[in-house]
């Protein structure tokens, strides 16, 4: 499986257990348990009743969803939201691709405009693989040791592609 063999498709209401299980996959350092609820509420408010765009991934073969992930626009930029892979799957480049993807549907709703993610020290680094530069870090700001990390991709800078 090659992230060529990625499957996306907009977010149901049905995908949301298995969303759910994506999400679990990721707890510590990831994810904290407390956020589950918020992440849930989000799924059912933003996403389901409000329309937000978000998106999942399959993989053939792969016995659930493999990747979920959205975006939204706040004041001055779009916004990569809620952005996950499953866990046993890291490091197989699925995460640059669905990112990838995401960007690419953010630029088409919103062009012109720089997009942004609060991510974790945890995940900073592939972000800035992908272009996108740290703005500033809230320590603690998910969780006591997990610090959010703020990070900004030009509206006209490419994404990258290497590991």
């Amino acid at each position: 499986m090659t992230p060529t063999d990625l499957r996306i498709r907009p977010y149901t209401a049905a995908d949301e257990a298995a969303v759910l299980q994506l999400f679990r996959s990721n707890l510590a350092p990831y994810f904290t348990p407390p956020e589950e609820a918020e992440f849930r509420q989000f799924l059912r408010v933003e996403v389901v009743a409000g329309g937000l765009p978000y998106f999942v991934a399959e993989l053939p073969d792969w016995p659930g969803l493999v990747a979920a992930g959205g975006y939204a626009l706040n004041a001055v930029h779009a916004v990569l939201t809620w952005g996950m892979v499953e866990r046993r799957l890291h490091g197989q480049g699925l995460g640059r691709a669905f990112t990838a993807f995401r960007v690419q549907e953010c630029r088409r709703a919103y062009p012109g405009r720089a997009i942004e993610i609060g991510t974790s020290q945890h995940t900073a680094a592939f972000y800035a693989k992908l272009g996108f530069r740290t703005l500033s870090v809230e320590p603690d700001k998910f969780a006591p040791g997990l610090h959010e990390v703020h990070m900004l991709l030009d509206a006209d800078a490419e994404t990258g592609g290497g590991r």
